[in-house]
């Protein structure tokens, strides 16, 4: 289950030496399990998706390892001159949660078929009506295909024909999430308490509210050197960061038990030079070769 740790207060007591032991024992674990999530994702890549279960969950743990990476970016080491900024990590952590939130709900989470069907298609609604605001000041008199089709598929949904008269003009709209956030905490076992305190806390960084940059010089924090303040709170993204990525793990593990030990279907090499000549570049290495 996802780990949730208290803001700093846990490590306001360790000595300078202390605190930076203690932030490179977690990165090293960040790391590992890093490293285990990419070999995982290669090894459930390549593979004929059979449901949309299946497929999204390649998609979902793909974005799950690529925002971690981008974490694992921002990681510096203890020594002069290396670049500190936690509220970089804070906004990706908080990402994180969300996909993990997502993948979670739509394909790790055991329900009937006829539930995760009508999940999907709360999905779809949910991706509508978020391009439809997204572009609402281009207006088109163009007859709405898409969301006929989504309505009708709606409607021969036996779970979401249960939905009451309010439940269902809100999702049809479009708007919100199609989940509870404290539902699925409920079923992936993490105390909801915890997790909304530091969900909030990354959410302050991610949308600069006051607390990200409020008593800066008080905290001695958020300049970009190395401080105990931004190392305490590099501790906490990376315990709740820890958590949710060993569950992602698991989860996909689940829908792709072989995935650990199954060789990608492409190679190091192969990726490389795809990369290559998709962008252009190909041709001329090999005129210089």
């Amino acid at each position: 289950m996802i780990s949730i740790l208290e803001l700093p207060n846990g490590t306001n007591d360790l000595t300078p030496v202390e605190l930076t032991s203690e932030y490179l024992r977690m990165r090293r674990i960040y790391r590992d399990l890093l490293k285990r999530a990419k070999k995982v994702s290669r090894g459930s890549g390549g593979i004929l998706a059979p449901t949309n279960r299946v497929a999204y969950a390649s998609l979902l743990f793909t974005r799950i390892v690529v925002i971690c990476k981008s974490i694992d970016q921002l990681l510096p080491d203890c020594k002069p001159r290396e670049h500190w900024d936690f509220s970089s990590v804070a906004s990706l952590t908080r990402n994180l949660a969300e996909a993990f939130l997502w993948y979670f709900w739509l394909c790790i989470d055991e329900v009937e078929e006829v539930v995760r069907d009508g999940r999907f298609v709360l999905l779809y609604l949910h991706d509508h009506g978020s391009r439809k605001r997204l572009f609402e000041e281009v207006e088109s008199t163009e007859p709405d295909v898409a969301y006929a089709d989504l309505l009708s598929r709606f409607e021969a949904n036996a779970y979401l024909r249960t939905f009451d008269a309010s439940k269902r003009k809100e999702a049809l709209k479009g708007h919100k999430t199609p989940f509870a956030q404290d539902d699925l905490l409920d079923k992936i076992g993490v105390e909801r308490n915890s997790f909304r305190v530091l969900y909030r806390f990354f959410s302050q960084h991610t949308h600069t509210g006051p607390l990200s940059f409020m008593r800066m010089i008080d905290h001695d924090r958020g300049t970009g050197v190395e401080t105990a303040h931004e190392k305490r709170y590099m501790i906490v993204a990376l315990e709740f960061a820890n958590g949710v990525l060993k569950d992602a793990i698991d989860g996909q593990l689940q829908l792709f038990p072989d995935a650990e030990t199954r060789a990608p279907h492409l190679t190091d090499a192969e990726v490389v030079r795809r990369v290559e000549q998709n962008q252009g570049r190909s041709s001329i290495h090999k005129h210089r070769g």
